[in-house]
């Protein structure tokens, strides 16, 4: 009896060890809009800061009407442009502060993106 507790108690002592050591990987999204201009209505470009503390991969891309986005740092310089949304799959950037924006289909006056990064 004492064999089969003390044996339990290993399993149950490796499993919390093992658990414990697994890391879980964070994400952070960012987020931008553009509207085109119009005869009374200016353009409008918006694209939210978000702060990447580690180095982070895209990992999900969600759109309506982009054809594609462009990733700038926080000065506004730009560090990426994709032409298309499939182009940034697995793209990754060291850690900072950016933004992304997308870039308006022909045909739509308006579009958002929403860039997920997977990050450790």
């Amino acid at each position: 009896m004492l064999k089969q507790t003390l044996k339990a108690f290993s399993v149950i002592i490796l499993a919390v060890i093992f658990v414990s050591s697994v890391s879980y990987a964070a994400t952070v999204s960012g987020s931008g809009r553009q509207s085109r201009g119009y005869p009374g209505h200016n353009a409008e470009i918006s694209g939210q800061l978000f702060t990447l503390p580690a180095t982070g991969t895209i990992s999900n891309i969600d759109s309506q009407g982009a054809s594609g986005f462009w990733i700038e740092k926080e000065s506004g310089e730009m560090v990426r442009n994709f032409d298309t949304i499939g182009e940034s799959a697995g793209y990754s950037l060291p850690a900072g502060r950016y933004r992304v924006i997308p870039n308006i289909k022909d045909g739509f006056n308006t579009c958002w993106v929403n860039v997920t990064f997977t990050y450790p």
